[in-house]
């Protein structure tokens, strides 16, 4: 008998490229495209909201490898950083070091399989926090290096409080004021486009020198931002000329901080630094850019998060299924156990997630009810508002469009009842299934019929395990639904 399992079609994936990548103790040189530290640094240190971004990137050639900048941690769950730290990265492999001694952490901390990466869930002891998700500032544009800014949203809070933003502007007030510089960049350029001695932080002061000129535009070494008047407007100079601290690369997204009347503020975000990390730096003002910094500090968790309803349908079992989706809009995955926080009465077999990662998510599970029956779902996250939907058999009925999700809600509720153990659990079924309905929409189009057939046959399958074929780690099949999974088969491959 061929089954799915066997032909890889029941386990959504990626494969990975080769790859080379500097590891975290690499002295290989860094360059300015990958990321920009203080060279005449006053103190090895700082601020412990000034953190470090430790990224996989697909360079150019295809070939996978590691990134570091820094950042800042402005709010909770939320770092700020350069749009240019976070270019070519892999979405899932982005993580914040909150640390003192990256290397010693990272080989205690840090688990790697072929290229990649884990780091300690939240509520264990970690100095890693791994991005739930990231944004750069919608109106960057690479060629001119501007808005050079973008945020991470992280999978938990940090163990301190946030540094807070800067909201006013540097005026002239503030020219030749001393301020401070802070990054996990080099202290050293051995070329002037390389540096050395990155993923240790370190503090300096220097001058702040205004907002810059068309002067500041060099062309051996092209800042094309500086040959546009608002993006100089919206960004301010720092003197770079010894005995003054200069960034250099791998400072990049790292913070100037200012003090007002003894507290530290935020006031600009590193994204370029002159050859050989000498004479000048250049920041993002924050100033121009406080809705998009206002919009992710509420995206920290205190943005909303939706229950919604895709359909309902009748069930094998003679009443009805409705199936639900969410919508988080906070950049942050957003956790609530059962209970006042969580509530769905009717959902006696704990379908419904705990964990609600960031944006749209449709048709991520079912809930079986009679006809005279309410369903209610309310969802009452800690820092955002109370939301609830009610459905009844007169909600919105699934159509034909949703007919091979709801052939998916039936095999997984079959499944779940089918007394097979070490099987994927039903909010997985659900979303392998309906991944796997959409890779057959996108690349077997003429073969969705026979996948929502396969799987309303799995629907009828009677519980008990004599009634089922037990895959560790998969989905259970049935040898009753033999005949419509090889039409599956054949139509794939084409009888």
């Amino acid at each position: 008998m061929k089954h799915l399992k066997a032909l890889g079609l029941v386990c959504a994936g990626a494969a990975m490229v080769g790859c080379a990548s500097a590891g975290p103790n690499s002295d290989k040189p860094e360059d300015r495209t990958t990321s920009d530290a203080i060279i005449r640094p006053t103190t090895t240190g700082g601020r412990d909201q000034v953190v470090m971004i430790y990224a996989e990137v697909v360079r150019p050639n295809g070939t996978i490898g590691t990134i570091s900048c820094s950042g800042s941690y402005f709010a909770p769950r939320v770092v700020l950083t350069a749009a240019h730290c976070l270019t070519n990265v892999f979405a899932d492999m982005v993580f914040v070091y909150f640390g003192d001694d990256f290397p010693t952490d990272f080989a205690a901390e840090v688990t790697q399989q072929s290229t990649l990466l884990s780091v300690p869930p939240p509520g264990q002891p970690s100095h890693f926090s791994k991005a739930d998700s990231w944004e750069i500032n919608p109106a960057y544009d690479a060629n001119l290096n501007y808005p050079d800014m973008g945020v991470i949203y992280l999978d938990r809070k940090l163990p301190f409080d946030p540094l807070p933003l800067y909201r006013s502007r540097l005026d002239n007030s503030w020219l030749n004021k001393t301020v401070t510089i802070t990054g996990w960049g080099g202290n050293t350029a051995p070329t002037p486009t390389t540096t050395s001695g990155s993923k240790v932080e370190r503090t300096g002061t220097t001058k702040f020198l205004g907002s810059p000129t068309a002067a500041d535009y060099h062309a051996d070494d092209p800042n094309l931002g500086m040959l546009n008047a608002t993006a100089r407007n919206n960004s301010f100079k720092l003197d770079g000329h010894a005995p003054n601290s200069n960034p250099c690369f791998g400072d990049s997204g790292g913070p100037t901080i200012i003090n007002q009347y003894g507290q530290d503020y935020i006031a600009g975000v590193g994204y370029w630094v002159g050859l050989s990390c000498e004479d000048y730096s250049i920041f993002t003002r924050l100033d121009p850019f406080l809705p998009f910094l206002d919009e992710a500090y509420k995206k920290g968790g205190q943005e909303t998060l939706i229950p919604a309803l895709d359909c309902v349908a009748p069930n094998p079992l003679g009443g009805y299924t409705a199936y639900f989706d969410y919508d988080n809009k906070n950049g942050v995955a957003i956790t609530l156990p059962y209970g006042a926080k969580n509530s769905l009465a009717l959902d006696t077999t704990s379908n419904r997630p705990t964990r609600f990662t960031t944006g749209e998510h449709d048709f991520v599970f079912g809930v079986d009810f009679a006809q005279t029956q309410t369903l209610n779902w309310t969802l009452a996250p800690d820092n955002s508002p109370r939301t609830s939907i009610n459905v009844t058999k007169n909600s919105r009925a699934c159509g034909a469009d949703e007919a091979p999700l709801v052939a998916c809600g039936n095999a997984c509720r079959a499944q779940e009842k089918s007394g097979c153990t070490d099987m994927l659990g039903y909010l997985d079924c659900m979303e392998n299934c309906t991944a796997t309905n959409e890779f057959f929409v996108e690349q077997y189009s003429m073969c969705v019929d026979e996948y929502a057939t396969y799987n309303n046959c799995l629907g009828t399958v009677a519980p008990g395990v004599s009634n089922w074929i037990c895959q560790d780690g998969f989905i259970p099949d049935a040898d009753a639904c033999f005949d419509q999974e090889n039409a599956l088969i054949d139509c794939i491959y084409g009888g």
